[in-house]
């Protein structure tokens, strides 16, 4: 006889009887097929059913409740949050967990509280141990973190309770000091970005770009001026975190406060534009050097900054706000004491998280390049170099064996922006972004007046007749002097082509890919320049800061000619 053991089905939660599962085992009680003796005793919430099919092999089935809800939830301890992620520490934190005691019909004792690589973390609860909790009852504890300890923060909070039960949160974070001096704007501030790439290049003048770093290094270097109370902070600050992370406003993007940000302050409002701050990094809210605090953005928008906690303390009108970036001394710093409480420094710090900033190409182009149509400043002349690619061989003894290989002229010309106000910066930001070093090409003009119209030209006509400048003598058409920038009085520009040439003695005629559309005469014509094609000579950027962003900035750079890439 075959016996099957079966239990009615209940509901996690309760004790419901389900009545789908008790009648699917009442369906045992009746077998129609094959023809078979029954014994079908009436069926309770817990009975076995016995029938004999086939009676010469026994068979036993046992049966049991399938997990629910409560089962996984209950009968055990939770630890909210579980996880305490701190980011960068510039001042003290404090955060609460949740130990709740999740069996519901038995009580638990803590016994002990272990914190491990802890330095500087105290966890303080409802009362001394043992202690007791409740079925189901819940107890707070509150986390502080300070700025004393390690630089890496990577701790463990334990809960061990009497009976075995155990849970644990992990605690991580960076701690960093604040750089909380201002420069000495006498000097100004110089911020340098560093690409990297990797060109080759071959006889013929071909070359091969690649960029070996994404985002730029990003240094700056300002002098500082500390006397009395802030001398000694910093000084001891230099003593204790010369060698470790800093958090280094970024002091040209700097807002003086308009309005009051009251303590306990959840966001504030400011224009965002144009400035450094990013989600997920810090700002900071400053009076004096010994009166500032640090927060974290959580979100940004033209108007409003919101923050991930709310403010400690208030600030008012003339107080400042900065976005901040995680950076590191790049030399020993060395300070120059001028007096027994006065000193002077010049520090060079460098960013040690990515600067991301959007990339932006010049807007205008031609032959599907785009042309810098920035205007340089003239203030301290601009020095063109003529280089060639020479390789040369000398034995001390005969004449020097002189190879031009590629027999191009490898032009350079630098390059000064003077930027006024928070958008130029931006925009030349987001051009020196798109750059990328020496990773980008892009046609450059001259900027100087390389040819002189000497009759006037119509709509209709593909000609242009210059004064003589050797155009057909020595230039030839060559890479570097076969594209032209025409500029109108009016500010309309044209790119052009230059398909022949030719010498008519005190003129020349040079006939381009198209005509110009209007009608134009000498006068109406302030500048025709020759077409660069060009990448950056160099990886590195240098901006000078000569005030903060809502003032003057020079930034200075050289662009070298690439003739063998040249459309």
């Amino acid at each position: 006889m075959a016996v099957i053991l079966a239990i009615a089905g209940a509901a996690a939660a309760a004790g419901y009887v389900n009545p789908h599962v008790s009648a699917a085992l009442r369906s045992f009680a009746v077998d129609y097929w094959p023809a078979h003796a029954v014994d079908a005793a009436p069926v309770s919430s817990l009975s076995a059913i016995a029938r004999v099919w086939p009676a010469t092999v026994p068979a036993a089935i046992a049966a049991t409740p399938a997990n629910g809800y409560m089962a996984d939830y209950y009968y055990r301890v939770h630890l909210i949050p579980s996880r305490i992620d701190l980011g960068n520490l510039v001042s003290a934190q404090t955060r609460s967990v949740v130990v709740w005691n999740a069996w519901p019909d038995q009580p638990r004792s803590l016994t002990d509280l272990q914190l491990l690589d802890a330095d500087g973390i105290t966890a303080t609860g409802e009362g001394a141990l043992p202690l007791a909790f409740a079925p189901l009852q819940q107890r707070a504890w509150t986390i502080n973190v300070n700025t004393d300890g390690p630089g890496v923060i990577a701790a463990t909070l334990a809960w061990l309770f009497a009976t075995g039960d155990s849970v644990q949160a992990s605690i991580t974070g960076n701690r960093l000091v604040a750089w909380m001096l201002p420069p000495d704007w006498a000097d100004g501030v110089r911020e340098t970005l560093a690409w990297l790439t990797d060109v080759q290049q071959s006889d013929n003048g071909d070359q091969l770009r690649e960029v070996l770093r994404q985002a730029p290094r990003r240094d700056w270097q300002f002098a500082v001026l500390a006397a009395g109370a802030d001398r000694r902070i910093l000084e001891s600050a230099l003593y204790d975190w010369g060698a470790r992370t800093w958090l280094l406003p970024v002091w040209t993007d700097v807002t003086w406060l308009a309005s009051p940000v009251a303590a306990g302050a959840g966001s504030m409002a400011i224009d965002t534009r144009y400035l450094d701050f990013a989600v997920g990094s810090l700002a900071m809210l400053y009076r004096d050097a010994r009166h500032w605090e640090t927060v974290e953005i959580s979100a940004i928008s033209d108007a409003t900054l919101t923050f991930a906690r709310p403010t400690v303390a208030g600030y008012g009108v003339g107080d400042r706000i900065y976005p901040c970036r995680q950076a590191r001394l790049v030399d020993t710093q060395s300070v120059s004491r001028r007096t027994d409480d006065m000193m002077t420094a010049t520090v060079r710090m460098q960013a040690v998280e990515p600067c991301d900033w959007p990339a932006a190409a010049p807007a205008a182009a031609y032959l599907g390049v785009p042309v810098l149509e920035d205007a340089a400043d003239w203030g301290g002349g601009r020095e063109a170099g003529y280089a060639r690619q020479l390789q040369i061989t000398d034995n001390s003894i005969g004449r020097p064996d002189v190879l031009d290989p590629s027999g191009l002229a490898w032009l350079t010309l630098p390059f000064t922006w003077l930027l006024q106000g928070r958008a130029a910066r931006a925009a030349h930001r987001s051009l020196l972004y798109w750059l990328q070093g020496r990773a980008q090409a892009l046609w450059v003009p001259s900027g100087a007046a390389d040819l002189t119209l000497a009759a006037p030209t119509a709509a209709a006509s593909a000609t242009l007749v210059v004064d003589w400048a050797g155009v057909t003598l020595y230039q030839r058409r060559q890479p570097g002097r076969r594209h032209l920038r025409i500029e109108l009085a009016t500010g309309v520009v044209f790119y052009r082509r230059i398909l022949a040439s030719t010498d008519g003695g005190d003129t020349e005629q040079l006939a381009l890919d198209s005509a110009l559309g209007v009608d134009v005469a000498p006068a109406d014509v302030r500048q025709i320049s020759w077409l660069m094609f060009a990448t950056l000579a160099g990886d590195g950027v240098d901006i000078m800061h000569d005030t903060d962003s809502m003032g003057i900035a020079r930034s200075s750079a050289k662009f070298a000619g690439v003739p063998a890439e040249e459309p």
